[in-house]
């Protein structure tokens, strides 16, 4: 075989084959994704129902947003079809609703742009099959639901699991009709500096673990290694709150950790600054030499 005389970055299309391994078929990680997605459609809130069809339990994950308008992005691994702002702003990776993939899945769905709504199932055995799914017309409300089969097991954790999910996102969650509980990431912080997108909490004597959630990215909550300023006693330490900082990017497609670079690095540096600028706002410090 000869040389090629350039290459160029693309995808195998061997690469849907495999779209069940890109998450880990966790009821949490279904329910961050879609969530995040509703959001996303600008959707006033989010329904979680167990309902009974055909004596089968389902989990409909309903939302009152824009709705999808081309029923083919849900199975375009990495064509998300969100507009301009949300891609600039979040940098969608057209990944979530695989978090599906492995599963019976019906989704409907009615876009507030044309009002044309549509249906489809997926079988279990279709994300990696490549196999042609019908696409038919129905009548639902402007947004989208999303139904799949729920077993003993995840019904046992639904609410535990739901409640985790819902806790720290910005728009109402509902398990079968009842608010779940939202609190403020930054609850608890001695101060909140809102700069470059992001809002910084300081917080005193706040006993962090390298491996505890440390940034909220809209209800999804990630571990990073943040600095930390040690007095002689007092200890100080943040959590950071992304509103709009495009710049910092969770690791895709689950969303778990932040990617390492230049902007995670100037954010780091701005929590130490932070950190120190509030320990002169207070007046006096026992800090070390070294640190002053």
């Amino acid at each position: 075989m000869s040389l090629p005389a350039t290459i160029n970055s693309q995808v195998d299309p061997a690469a849907v084959t495999r779209v069940t391994r890109l998450f880990n078929n966790t009821l949490g990680d279904i329910l961050s994704e879609l969530i995040q997605n509703a959001r996303r459609a600008g959707a006033s809130a989010v329904d979680l129902k167990v309902i009974d069809a055909d004596g089968t339990a389902f989990l409909a994950i309903a939302d009152d947003g824009a709705g999808i308008e081309d029923p083919s992005v849900i199975l375009a691994l990495g064509r998300s079809g969100w507009g301009d702002e949300i891609a600039r702003r979040e940098d969608p990776a057209g990944m979530g609703v695989f978090s599906l993939a492995g599963r019976d899945v019906e989704i409907r769905s009615c876009p507030r742009s044309t009002g044309e709504g549509w249906s489809i199932r997926i079988a279990s055995g279709d994300w990696e099959s490549g196999a042609p799914i019908a696409v038919a017309p129905c009548t639902h409300p402007f947004g989208t639901e999303i139904r799949v089969p729920i077993d003993a097991q995840w019904l046992k954790s639904l609410e535990t699991i739901a409640q985790s999910a819902a806790r720290y996102c910005p728009l109402p969650v509902r398990l079968d009709g009842q608010d779940l509980l939202r609190e403020d990431w930054l609850k608890g912080a001695e101060t909140i500096i809102e700069q470059d997108g992001v809002r910084i909490g300081i917080y005193r004597n706040y006993l962090h673990r390298h491996f505890s959630p440390s940034i909220n990215f809209h209800g999804v909550t990630v571990a990073s290694l943040l600095p930390t300023v040690a007095e002689k006693d007092r200890h100080w330490a943040a959590k950071i709150d992304i509103v709009d900082a495009p710049e910092l990017q969770l690791v895709l497609p689950a969303r778990k950790e932040m990617v390492e670079n230049g902007a995670l690095q100037s954010l780091r540096a701005a929590i130490r600054l932070a950190i120190y600028r509030h320990i002169q706002a207070l007046g006096s410090h026992r800090l070390a030499f070294a640190d002053w």
